[in-house]
């Protein structure tokens, strides 16, 4: 099957936060006479969210965790090098591939010049993609150890070599040779996977099957970006950014709005850490949304609901422009599904999760921001 989308990988970085009790302020600054809700309260880490630039060509002005798309240089035979100089084997790394449960399609390949599996590769993408659009660097001395941010001397240093490192992909595996430390693979635990939307051409003609790992650190680092792709990072709850999208003072793509939602479960970041550590021996599948244009907004059917193809088109005709048309509302659309598992649209920022149907892959659902307040 030729696919005519990139593959990539994305990272959903927390970090543990001291329990000051004070309000979250987040990426919008509000009017005195309306307060953010203290999420500070509720939640006991904070995750990293990034601005693209208006000038992206994929998601503008969106805010959205860490990724990119894989390079061949996060496959090179350079990384099975470091590692054995490290200790650590090719049956060490072989631990780190899933093979029990459900895999996604961008696991399912393996091109011949790629010399690192494709469960190394992807992290290694996501902890490069990372560095190189905020300049957190996640490391380890061996397997097993907490996930650090490396600390460098200086800011001017760190920018230095991210900038390095975002015109070059191959030298990463240098600078942690350099550095004598790991990428922390270990670290990072798959969460779920998201393919582009066959139409989705108010976005553009670009698709990505895209790989969501999870990481956590111990305390918030230091950052630094380019401005230039990325204008801004936050450090933020998942309740705050979700409050700041509905006010429509930022904007979510859908992935990011489910995800956030489904981290509403989890108020503590041990909880967290713990559930998906598990929760990923299960594996994940490739999650390609199917739109329906209704009488007053579109819905966004998932794997899982009642209504979702049992054969979805995951190639598409890029000539397309058109979405499926469900004549009727957006409710008329729900009442027709015995089991539900979608994101319901009114406008791109009126984007809510509706789910009824069992998580698959050993996940949670979503919660509805408006009913977890």
């Amino acid at each position: 099957m030729m696919r005519p989308w990139r593959d990539a990988a994305t990272l959903i970085l927390t970090a543990r936060k001291p329990w000051t009790g004070k309000s979250s302020k987040g990426p919008v600054v509000q009017k005195a006479s309306e307060p953010v809700p203290d999420w500070g309260n509720v939640f006991d880490y904070k995750l990293m969210m990034l601005k693209r630039s208006s000038k992206s060509q994929f998601m503008p002005n969106a805010y959205v965790f860490p990724g990119g798309v894989l390079s061949s240089a996060d496959a090179a035979k350079d990384w099975l090098n470091l590692f054995s100089e490290k200790g650590i084997s090719k049956d060490d790394l072989e631990e780190l591939v899933l093979d029990k449960g459900d895999r996604p399609l961008l696991m399912t390949t393996q091109d011949a010049e790629e010399a690192v599996k494709r469960d190394i590769a992807f992290r290694l993408t996501a902890i490069r993609e990372t560095f190189e659009e905020s300049g957190v660097l996640l490391y380890t001395n061996k397997s097993g150890d907490h996930t650090q941010a490396f600390k460098f001397a200086d800011l001017e240093k760190l920018e230095a070599v991210r900038k390095r490192v975002h015109k070059e992909p191959e030298e990463l595996v240098k600078l942690f040779k350099k550095l004598d430390i790991l990428p922390d693979i270990w670290g990072l635990t798959e969460w779920s996977d998201w393919l582009t939307p066959t139409n989705l051409h108010e976005q553009g003609r670009r698709r990505f099957d895209t790989l969501f790992y999870l990481a956590s650190l111990d305390e918030v680092p230091q950052t630094s970006i380019d401005k230039s792709e990325i204008t801004a990072v936050e450090w933020t709850h998942p309740g705050t950014i979700l409050y700041h999208f509905y006010r429509r003072e930022l904007w979510l793509a859908p992935p990011q709005v489910y995800e956030l939602s489904r981290l509403l479960n989890f108020r503590e970041l041990e909880c967290l850490q713990e559930f998906n550590k598990e929760r990923q021996k299960l594996g994940c599948s490739t999650w390609l949304p199917t739109r329906l244009q209704c009488d007053d907004g579109f819905v966004s059917i998932l794997p899982g609901d009642s209504m979702y193809p049992a054969e979805p088109d995951y190639i598409g005709d890029p000539n397309n422009k058109e979405i499926t048309v469900f004549q009727g509302s957006v409710k008329d659309c729900e009442h027709k599904a015995s089991v539900l598992n979608r994101l319901v649209f009114k406008d791109t920022y009126d984007c809510k999760p509706k789910v009824t149907c069992s998580p698959c892959n050993g996940h949670v659902k979503p919660l509805e921001y408006h009913h977890f307040q």
